[in-house]
Order: structure tokens, then C-alpha cells, then sequence
């Protein structure tokens, strides 16, 4: 980006820059709550996060961030306000060089030099988000979709009584064949980022699987809360709602050493 001074941009550029209405940052946890895609990408300093409604293909919120100084600020912020509410192709259509007329003092005054690079820069910028939008799409759309019969399947009457009939037909094998695919699809990994890993003893009863924190996990005080949940949601979601994890120090506390739990084989999700 070029070194601009303030005193040869517009005063429009000054005052947004002082007070941006759209500064900040959309995380795609929060996009995936709200079933939304997000887009987002980096040019130079500048980047822009937009939400958009991917059944409706609209824009529902829009936000950015940068350290590049009054002019990127502002056409930021005023490209941000621009696409609020709108149609996600209206995006494509966008003219930088019309949003530098609009942040003019007068008609005829530029409203930075022409020397900087923040416009060319926001093009490309636009372009990147533009791009990767049909990815993004087709992402939020399925992922919407999954959370439809996630929610028909562990909220609603009819949901669970199918889902009930489907895990009493299933043997214990075919069970834990389940669990152990869930877990190695959507927790394992996060594990061995941190240095942890866990091991499936077994099904103590219908409802109810034995697991054994290992690595780092084993014996850490998240393994018996955050991680503990974090576990019991993935496989409520994707195996069977009723599903709790006990893990193996939890096991006397809830059974007793009177169980026989040697009929149950020692199961591993394979990497």
C-alpha cells in the first residue's frame, strides 16, 4: 500500500476512517451457527468477511479489517455499507473507481491520489471473494441440509422413534463400528493437534460407550468437561441422540465394579 498523508485525502475519507461502521471480523463458527456462507480473503492489508443467505444468494452481513491506514478504511467501509441486504452478485458488479467518487469532497477533486494502490488492490480483493463464492455456497448449503435432519432426528417425536428403531437393530459391533467412524471423522484429529488421542473399550449397555483418554488428554481437567461434551455432541448428532460417553476413570463412580463389561471388544477408530 502506498504512504498517503491525511491532508491529501478527502475529508470524507478522514471522517469514515475516524469512525468505521463496519469494522470487525465474521468467524466461521458463527457463519455455521446461522447456516450462512461465509466469504472472505485477504489483499495487502485489507480484509473483508461477508455472510450470505445461500438458499437466497443475499448478503446479510458484511465486515472488514485492516492496519492500511484512511483509505482502505474507508473504501472498506463504504463498499461494507454498500452491500448490506443485497443480492451476492451485485458484488461482482462493484466499481472501486465508483466508490472513490463517492468519497469526493466535490465532483471534480479526487478523493485520494492517484498514485495510491488501495483501489487496484480492493479490485483484486473482490475478485478473490466473487471467486470462491460457488465453493462456499454448495458448503453452507450442505452443511444446512445435514443440520435438517440432525435437528428431525434428536428433536422431534417422529425423528427419535425412527432413530430408536434403528439403533436397537443394530448389534454391538455395528455400534461401535459407528462410533468409532464418528469419532475418527470429527474428533480424532482435533485430539492429536493437542497431543491427546482416545481409545473405545466398549458399549456398557445400550445407550452408554466406555472410552479411554489417552496422551495429553489423559488426565487433563478439559477430558472430563469441554472435551467430555464435545465428544457426547458429535455422536448425538451424527450416531445416536440418546449416546453418553463415560470415560474410563468415570466408570466405577457410575457402575460399580460389579459389571462385567468382557463381552464388550476393545475398539480403536483406525487412522
Amino acid at each position: 500500500m502506498s504512504e498517503i498523508s491525511e491532508s491529501i485525502v478527502s475529508e470524507k475519507v478522514k471522517a469514515i476512517a475516524r469512525a468505521p461502521k463496519y469494522r470487525g471480523a465474521i468467524f466461521q463458527v458463527e457463519a455455521d451457527e446461522r447456516g450462512l456462507a461465509l466469504i472472505d480473503g485477504k489483499e495487502e492489508s485489507l480484509k473483508i468477511y461477508i455472510t450470505v443467505d445461500p438458499e437466497k444468494d443475499q448478503i446479510v452481513e458484511t465486515r472488514f479489517f485492516t492496519y492500511g491506514g484512511p483509505i482502505f478504511t474507508a473504501l472498506a467501509d463504504t463498499l461494507c455499507e454498500r452491500l448490506q441486504g443485497k443480492a451476492v452478485e451485485y458484488l461482482g458488479k462493484t466499481d472501486v473507481n465508483q466508490l472513490e467518487v463517492e468519497l469526493r469532497d466535490t465532483p471534480d477533486v479526487p478523493a485520494i491520489p492517484s498514485t495510491s494502490t488501495e483501489l487496484a488492490s480492493l479490485a483484486k480483493l473482490i475478485q478473490k471473494l466473487v471467486d470462491s463464492y460457488p465453493e462456499k455456497k454448495a458448503i453452507a448449503l450442505a452443511a444446512r441440509e445435514t443440520m435438517e435432519k440432525v435437528r428431525y432426528r434428536t428433536q422431534t417425536v417422529e425423528g427419535r422413534n425412527e432413530a430408536d428403531k434403528e439403533w436397537a437393530a443394530l448389534s454391538t459391533d455395528e455400534r461401535l463400528k459407528r462410533i468409532a467412524e464418528c469419532l475418527h471423522l470429527n474428533v480424532r484429529q482435533a485430539l492429536q493437534n493437542d497431543g491427546g488421542d482416545l481409545e473405545i473399550l466398549g458399549m456398557l449397555d445400550d445407550t452408554h460407550v466406555q472410552i479411554r483418554f489417552q496422551g495429553a488428554c489423559n488426565g487433563c481437567s478439559a477430558a472430563s468437561g469441554g472435551t467430555l461434551y464435545y465428544i457426547e455432541d458429535q455422536l448425538r448428532d451424527n450416531v445416536y441422540y440418546n449416546l453418553s460417553v463415560v470415560p474410563e476413570d468415570a466408570y466405577s463412580a457410575l457402575y460399580g465394579n460389579g459389571y462385567d463389561n468382557s463381552a464388550n471388544a476393545k475398539t480403536t477408530p483406525e487412522n
